[in-house]
């Protein structure tokens, strides 16, 4: 159990996302999506405890090793991020309950926990993810569901706001995802650790200064 602990901090809120939807009930909705931050407040804790005993913890999605596979890599620095995001996210949803109440419609209360679910999905991802293009996805899942989270606030200028947001984030991801395939192309790998190693033997490329110029 604990060896899945990197894929349970982000396939727990991922899954839990769509079922907070079949919840009618805007108080139900309001308790999974609680209980689902402090159980991932739980799991990052262990990941803390783990990174600590074991040192670097590296986790294979579906058994592919790196670079062909997608990697999961909790180090001492992302252990403590996921620990920081999760309790942020744990006190936020107990904190906010009635401010959320007063915001939120409760024929939409189902809808929003679970985009906040799947943008809490994205955090973890990104910190968790040992994928250039991984962390390009986590990017996008915790931007849309924060475009969504904006947009149904009841101030009219929420709409307003989640378009500017969109188009900005838009443009944002990009230049990113333009930044990753200059990355691929000139190293032929996504994974952080392989491209740690192949960076310094091309620095002085044109095309990975571009790269790095995209992503900043």
């Amino acid at each position: 159990m604990l060896a899945h602990l990197p894929a349970l901090q982000v396939v727990i809120p991922l899954i839990s996302a769509p079922a907070c939807v079949l919840v009618t009930r805007a108080n139900w909705a309001w308790l999974l999506a609680t209980a689902v931050s402090i159980i991932s407040f739980v799991i990052a804790l262990l990941l803390v405890h783990e990174v600590s005993v074991h040192g670097v913890l590296s986790y294979h999605l579906g058994g592919w090793r790196p670079p062909l596979g997608i990697e999961y890599r909790i180090d001492h620095l992302s252990a403590y991020l996921l620990t920081i995001v999760a309790a942020t996210a744990s006190i936020t949803m107990i904190a906010a309950r009635e401010s959320i109440k007063q915001e939120i419609p409760p024929e939409k209360a189902s809808l929003f926990f679970s985009a906040y679910l799947l943008c809490l999905t994205g955090l973890l991802g990104i910190i968790a993810s040992g994928d250039a293009f991984n962390i390009f996805v986590f990017l996008e899942i915790s931007s849309l569901s924060s475009y969504v989270l904006i947009a149904m606030g009841r101030d009219r200028r929420a709409l307003t706001a989640a378009y500017q947001y969109l188009i900005m984030g838009t443009i944002g991801a990009t230049f990113i995802l333009i930044g990753v395939g200059l990355l691929y192309m000139l190293t032929g790998t996504l994974n952080l650790q392989d491209l740690q190693q192949r960076i310094p033997a091309i620095v002085d490329s044109r095309t990975l200064h571009a790269a790095f110029a995209f992503l900043t």
